[in-house]
């Protein structure tokens, strides 16, 4: 146990009650934020600190401190125990809990919870922990705290970047819950799982909803780390392109994407592949964005935000995934195919006019708006196969389509209903850019073939605007 040794109780301007008199950094801190902060700013520090002393002796620790009666008095020499009346575990309104499986079977388990009356903590260790797994969770110790406090902000901020970083040789999985009180009405809601072939994450609160889901068992089709933030750099655009034509709020927007960029910035290193393995080569790289293969959602809170048509809903829905196959039977005969999809669903008033001011009520007056209808797509695959070591096979297909339909109300009366459609697709045949000299033309030279490749990687993202997608050729 790490101690503050046997003339240091822990010390606040108010009279503490503690479940227990076991002296520790955690109580410190405890101590000190119950005097200092409110509701989940109770738990700064709290959580690192906590997992760096499981780290440190790999015991079990509970400890839970509330205000004392009144009439007692503070900055005694002894702490002021009362078990049965400061068992406050579960009971706050802000939790977060932390499970690590590591390799040998050991299973740690962190419990936070505050509340306005009460701060609680409590470690569990279910098996024997090694010194390499102990290592392991005092490098997490700063990412869980992370993770709190970007959790605990108003509006959140999704911080789980450092929690995907655990030392896989030592640890199995890690597993983090919060739920945050951001003000009276409002509750953030978080749940994250990683571990070797897989990363989840969901997260709910009052500006919306979201969920990301990371496929890591296909390490094969992983790029280099400059490909990967090349790939995830053009994503977050289109995120950022839906905001704009969807007219998404800031906020939700803002969690999804740090959200986004913490699940895909860094795998870490890909196990060892059999020598039987399908491995890419430079070439099968080039048709592939280079991150792994996911689901992502995310969706806006839904409001009425005219009184005199409440089922005219504000809404944002948008979604993105990517899928690979690598298939075959031998290097020599395989094949490689790679899809990346959007949907964007929205809904939204705005004036008439450009710039005008848009108050609506019950009074015929205030209904002259417009609500906008979005319905939107976008696709983009590739596709490479190999017969006996030779090129069999290559192509780019990418689409985009977009509706919007505008009903248009003076004084509350429909005057117009039009729907704009647009779209584009366009087929590629990449065989002749790939090897033109099949085609009567010169071999590419080494470096015009890196050139070739680094160009043809730029072509193969989603572009939700048709006018965006190209016209075919070969």
């Amino acid at each position: 146990m790490v101690s503050l040794g046997a003339a240091a109780a822990p010390v606040s301007d108010k009279a503490l009650v503690w479940e227990n008199r076991t002296r520790s950094t955690s109580a410190s801190l405890m101590a000190r934020n119950f005097g200092n902060e409110v509701g989940a700013n109770r738990l700064k520090g709290l959580g690192g600190e906590l997992l760096k002393q499981v780290a440190y002796d790999g015991a079990d620790f509970s400890q839970t401190v509330q205000q004392a009666p009144g009439g007692t008095q503070a900055n005694t020499y002894d702490m002021l125990v009362s078990p049965s009346q400061v068992s406050q575990h579960g009971m706050g309104d802000n939790q977060i809990s932390l499970s690590i499986t590591t390799r040998s079977g050991a299973k740690v388990e962190l419990k936070l919870d505050a509340g306005d009356n009460s701060i609680a903590v409590e470690a569990h260790v279910d098996g024997k922990l090694t010194d390499t797994e102990r290592k392991a969770l005092g490098e997490l110790s700063d990412a869980f705290q992370k993770s709190i406090d970007g959790l605990s902000e108003d509006p959140p901020r999704i911080d789980i970047a450092g929690l995907t970083q655990f030392d896989s040789s030592a640890l199995a999985s890690v597993d983090l819950k919060g739920r945050v009180k951001l003000n009276a009405n409002d509750t953030q809601q978080l749940d994250f799982h990683a571990d070797s072939t897989q990363r989840t994450l969901s997260f709910s609160g009052p500006a919306g909803n979201a969920s990301i889901d990371v496929d890591l068992s296909k390490p094969a089709s992983w790029g280099s780390k400059e490909q990967q933030a090349t790939a995830l750099k053009n994503y977050l655009q289109q995120v950022d392109q839906a905001g704009v034509r969807g007219q998404g709020k800031g906020d939700m927007i803002t969690m999804f994407k740090d959200a986004f960029t913490g699940m895909n910035s860094d795998y870490g290193k890909p196990p060892p592949a059999s020598p039987q393995s399908i491995f890419l080569t430079d070439q099968d790289h080039a048709l592939t964005t280079g991150l792994a293969d996911f689901s992502a959602s995310f969706a806006q809170t839904e409001v009425s935000s005219n009184p005199m048509r409440p089922s005219e809903k504000d809404s944002f829905a948008y979604d993105l995934s990517q899928k690979t196959s690598i298939s075959g039977t031998s290097q020599l005969d395989r094949g490689v195919s790679q899809k990346q999809e959007s949907h964007l669903k929205a809904r939204y008033h705005e004036p008439v006019k450009a710039g005008a001011l848009l108050a609506l009520d019950m009074s015929p007056n205030s209904q002259n708006y417009k609500y906008n209808i979005i319905d939107d797509s976008a696709s983009s695959s590739t596709s490479i196969s190999y017969e006996k070591g030779v090129l069999a096979k290559a192509s780019l297909e990418t689409q985009a389509h977009q509706s919007i339909r505008t009903l248009k109300y003076m004084l509350g009366k429909l005057k117009d209903d039009q729907t704009t459609p647009d779209g584009k697709a366009m087929s590629r045949d990449l065989v002749p850019t790939l090897e033109p000299e099949r085609y009567g033309l010169d071999p590419l030279t080494d470096d015009q073939r890196t050139q070739m490749l680094a160009t043809l990687n730029k072509q193969i993202f989603l572009q939700s605007n048709p006018s965006a997608i190209p016209d075919e050729r070969n």
